[in-house]
């Protein structure tokens, strides 16, 4: 499945720029990405054997005490995907898990939000290229949200203070999902168009259908706009119900909120929808809320760790993009949220401080605190609330050793070579 050639012509690009429609992203400032010496884009990245996953797989679940019980998680990750954002971390967590068989990516279906679909739609097809992972389907789905686009400027009036990214400020110059090969000014040169194409099937329609093939045992990752989602348990009543759960990124448990006074942007960008999800009976409900973004930052340590550790094309992809930013400003750090959802599925260790709350959201367009999470520990009396789980704090020490561990391939921590558990185990 690697093709080695594609990744050698890939890594002979400037591996640069975000996939957003403004070029903002919560992960990093992407317009000052910058590429390691000709030396180091160079090195070799070792071709690991079956054998070699296999050694990887048995030693992260030794290490971590994770999925233990044989099963092996399906997967549907919804994203507003872009370059080198949290989406794009929680990609790669996702397709080196599957890489090692610690879960099956059934596929990735994109939403708006961050960026337009058909810009998702290309940087999604075009990281699976660069890692190789062309079998991994890519399902288009909508930018609209369920009550239509809104005009933000007027809005902006009600609500006060609107961040000025995302889609919606971006209407003028709208691409639409069918034309991700022909992206105008947002055409990422160092990325090009991807040589492979999304599936015909909808998002929305794939969801569903993976969902009555394996009942029970489908968990959707939710990592942006909830749109997808709420359309395909508006379209099957036992679409949720038959799932085997549900995570989200989205909401703000306590203090303001990031994108307005009040919400976060997931919940704020389709707020109906967020709701719409909550309420249709997913079995279970995680929620990381933006509270615990302060304990899953990105910073030179993180990087300095994945320089420690063993190669492959993802680790090399970050290093080679990312990591002279921070031995530049050594302070600088970058919000990496919607990886947590990934990192959560594989070791719910990770979680330092759970809580079980009611959750409603506000979807009162005209209000100032439309977008608005609001929680409770009982049951309300006079609102309609679900039942969710709340990561509120990760364990940061453990998170990072888990995801370097787990992106750069390691199979034991003495190991002089990357065949260390295949050569002891006579594998």
């Amino acid at each position: 499945m690697k093709k080695n050639l594609l990744r050698a012509v890939l890594l002979c690009l400037a591996l640069a720029g975000c996939g957003s429609v403004d070029n903002r992203n919560d992960m990093a400032d992407e317009t000052q990405s910058a590429i390691l010496s000709s030396d180091e884009n160079e090195e070799e990245i070792p071709v690991y054997s079956e054998a070699d996953d296999r050694a990887a797989a048995e030693y992260l679940k030794e290490q971590y005490g994770i999925l233990t019980d044989g099963k092996v998680p399906k997967v549907i990750l919804d994203s507003d995907m872009a370059y080198f954002g949290d989406d794009a971390m929680c990609l790669c967590i996702l397709v080196e898990a599957d890489q090692l068989g610690l879960i099956e990516l059934l596929g990735v279906t994109i939403t708006g939000g961050n960026s337009f679909v058909s810009v998702g739609t290309n940087a999604a097809l075009n990281q699976l290229e660069y890692f190789g992972r062309e079998d991994i389907p890519v399902y288009m789905g909508t930018d609209v949200p369920l009550f239509g686009f809104r005009d933000l400027e007027e809005q902006e009036q009600i609500v006060g203070s609107i961040d000025r990214w995302g889609v919606m400020w971006h209407l003028d110059s709208y691409v639409a999902p069918e034309n991700y090969h022909n992206l105008g000014s947002y055409y990422e040169r160092k990325w090009g168009y991807s040589q492979t194409e999304p599936q015909a099937q909808s998002a929305v329609d794939f969801m569903i259908e993976q969902v009555k093939r394996y009942p029970g045992e489908v968990t959707i990752l939710s990592v942006g706009a909830a749109t997808n989602i709420a359309m395909a348990c508006q379209q099957d009543d036992c679409f949720a119900k038959n799932t085997a759960g549900i995570l989200y990124m989205g909401t703000i448990v306590n203090g303001e909120g990031s994108h307005t006074t009040y919400a976060d942007f997931n919940v704020f960008y389709d707020a109906e929808a967020f709701n719409v999800c909550l309420n249709s009976g997913f079995p279970v409900q995680i929620i990381v809320p933006h509270d615990a973004a302060r304990s899953v930052m990105l910073d030179k340590a993180v990087f300095d760790l994945m320089n420690a550790k063993a190669r492959t094309y993802i680790s090399k992809m970050w290093l080679d993009d990312q990591y002279s930013l921070y031995r530049r400003s050594p302070n600088r750090t970058a919000g990496c949220t919607d990886a947590a959802v990934a990192v959560i599925l594989l070791n719910q260790a990770i979680a330092r401080t759970k809580e079980e709350r009611y959750v409603a959201i506000n979807t009162d367009v005209s209000s100032a605190e439309y977008g608005r999470t609001l929680t409770w520990k009982e049951q309300p009396a006079d609102t309609e609330a679900a039942l969710a789980t709340f990561i509120m704090e990760a364990d940061t020490e453990l998170y990072w050793d888990f995801v370097t561990d787990l992106i750069c391939h390691m199979q034991s921590p003495t190991a002089e070579n990357y065949s260390y558990y295949a050569e002891n185990n006579g594998w």
